[in-house]
């Protein structure tokens, strides 16, 4: 069973005209919060900050923040005045002395750069699936994600599946009795790997056979 999560995406470093700036928890007036691939959590997190009366930038890479996250967070972030969201934009550069005390932004449409104070700085800028041990193996989306069951396609069924009769079980990779569970598999709810592997388990007792369990 592959259940070997995910790794931070790498993100190119920002640039600090002082090498006594660090990132810490934001001071509670305002706060930085860029995404480069904006995920829920991301969006959850700026809420949160905002609900603690700190004014909240969003920096995104992209032009449009539905293109990533849920509806319900993109209105909810766009109604909230403690929440201004900055699109097509990227963080140049870390400011401070002792502490951050501002970030600089470049707009990458417009090229237009701007100073955003702030005593905080979060970055969510997405993960890639821990999967190089596999050499491809495994049938996966364009970002590396495992397929598994309903989601591999007919053209990564190979004729091992005739001879057993049977489609994918649960969490099964388009190779028999190989599983993938957690942050490595394709839609999976990132984070919370200990409910899709203890699921999975399931699938590979049908597989093994264990007395009791129908195949």
């Amino acid at each position: 069973m592959a259940a070997f999560g995910q790794d931070r995406a790498q993100e190119p470093q920002a640039r600090s005209p002082s090498p006594s700036v660090r990132t810490r928890a934001p001071a509670p007036s305002r706060a930085a919060h860029p995404g480069g691939w904006l995920l829920i959590s991301a969006g959850q997190a700026a809420l949160f900050l905002a609900g603690k009366s700190i004014s909240v930038n969003i920096i995104l890479r992209r032009d449009d923040i539905a293109a990533r996250m849920s509806s319900y967070l993109v209105r909810w972030l766009l109604a909230d005045p403690r929440v201004t969201v900055h699109t097509s934009s990227e963080v140049t550069a870390l400011e401070g002395e002792d502490s951050l005390e501002a970030v600089r932004i470049r707009n990458s449409a417009t090229g237009a750069e701007s100073l955003l104070r702030c005593g905080g700085l979060f970055c969510f800028i997405g993960a890639t699936p821990a999967i190089d041990w596999l050499n491809a193996a495994c049938a996966a989306d364009k970002d590396g994600f495992i397929y598994t069951d309903v989601h591999i396609a007919d053209k990564d069924l190979g004729p091992s599946w005739q001879e057993l009769q049977r489609p994918p079980l649960p969490f099964e990779t388009n190779i028999p009795r190989v599983f993938a569970a957690g942050d490595v598999r394709h839609g999976s709810i990132k984070g919370v790997a200990v409910g899709e592997g203890a699921s999975a388990v399931s699938s590979v007792h049908r597989v093994i056979g264990v007395p009791g369990v129908p195949f």
